[in-house]
């Protein structure tokens, strides 16, 4: 009876460590990265997943900048600037940015990173950013991306 509860109690142990062990690889740090905005291509069936997740992403970051909730959580509030100074209607093309995101994970090396810092990267890169610039700041959230979670 021992052995028995000693050997149901090793695999109760040993399943909890594989299941919190296992994770999706559309996430990094609990964030969507590229994976995930790969496998938008095969769920968008009327309509743009990509498109839409952008939309959103810019929508949560007008409310926290219009009410001050944190400071600069996307890390290029000061390229978006740049960019909308530069644009007419005062707006970011969401269909170039969808392309320019689409190009980034083009390198599936990169696809841990989290969506909001390849848009970060890509609208830097719009922005007129030095290639050192993009360098660093690829650098820095590709090691955020492999550290431990």
């Amino acid at each position: 009876m021992r052995r028995a509860y000693l050997t149901f109690t090793i695999f109760v142990i040993l399943f909890f460590q594989i299941h919190c062990l296992a994770q999706d690889k559309r996430f990094t740090h609990g964030a969507e990265n590229g994976y995930m905005w790969i496998d938008f291509e095969k769920y968008s069936i009327m309509r743009d997943m990509k498109y839409d997740y952008l939309s959103s992403m810019l929508e949560r970051q007008r409310v926290i900048n219009l009410f001050q909730l944190q400071n600069d959580s996307l890390g290029c509030r000061e390229e978006i600037k740049t960019l909308l100074k530069a644009n007419d209607q005062n707006q970011l093309d969401l269909s170039l940015m969808v392309k320019q995101i689409d190009k980034f994970y083009s390198e599936e090396k990169l696809r841990i990173i989290p969506i909001v810092f390849a848009y970060c990267y890509c609208v830097k890169e719009l922005a007129g950013r030095s290639k050192k610039e993009l360098t660093e700041y690829l650098i820095s959230i590709l090691k955020f991306s492999e550290s431990e979670q």
